[in-house]
Parts: structure tokens; sequence; C-alpha cells
């Protein structure tokens, strides 16, 4: 298919690799810089978790899917946020701060636990 959207191979510290949309990788700071300087796989620093960087990549595309329908940004964050488990949560803090991803980073921001 020639309409196919370019993926980047992306290594977490766990050996864990995802072939991530390019569209989806470019969020996040550390990867775009290394796809900028001609990298074909993408080596993450050790706080981003196979994990985490799954729990990312299926933030960025369930938002953009929402973004699509016309949802509101914030009603889906926040939904998004309250579903995490505890640990899921944790590890997206900390692909999110590896990632130097701010915005994803910031969703914990105003978020507080019952």
């Amino acid at each position: 298919m020639t309409g196919e959207e370019q993926t980047v191979l992306v290594r977490c510290a766990d050996l864990a690799k995802f072939a991530v949309p390019a569209s989806v990788a470019q969020r996040a700071g550390s990867v775009a810089a290394a796809l900028e300087a001609g990298q074909s796989v993408v080596e993450l620093p050790r706080g981003v978790s196979g994990k985490g960087l799954a729990t990312a990549v299926a933030y960025y595309q369930a938002r953009a899917e929402a973004e699509e329908r016309g949802a509101d940004g914030g009603e889906f964050d926040g939904e998004f946020v309250r579903g995490l488990t505890h640990d899921a949560a944790i590890d997206l803090i900390y692909a999110a701060h590896h990632l130097g991803d701010e915005a994803l980073f910031n969703l914990f921001a105003g978020y507080r636990a019952n």
C-alpha cells in the first residue's frame, strides 16, 4: 500500500520493541531528536519500560481517534488517566518524563487518587 504511514522501531531498556507510527513517535521529544539524527532504531532511556511505552502509544492513538470523532480532549484525558491502574500510571509517568513529552507528563498534574 502506498498510503501506509512510516513506522519507527523503538526499543526500551527492557528490550521490548515497538513499531510505532512516525506521527505518534514524534510526539516524544527524545524520539523526534533521534529521528532527526537519522536513526532507524530509537533506543529509549533506562526509565522507559515496555509497559510504559505501550501505555503511551495506546494513549496517543486513542487520543487521535477521539479527536477525529470530535471528542473533547480534556474529557478524554481525564477518562484515560482514571482508567489506569496505579502501576500503569507510574509506568506512564516515567515514560512521559524520559520521552520528553511534557503534555503527556502533565496529564497527571490535576489528578487526585480517591
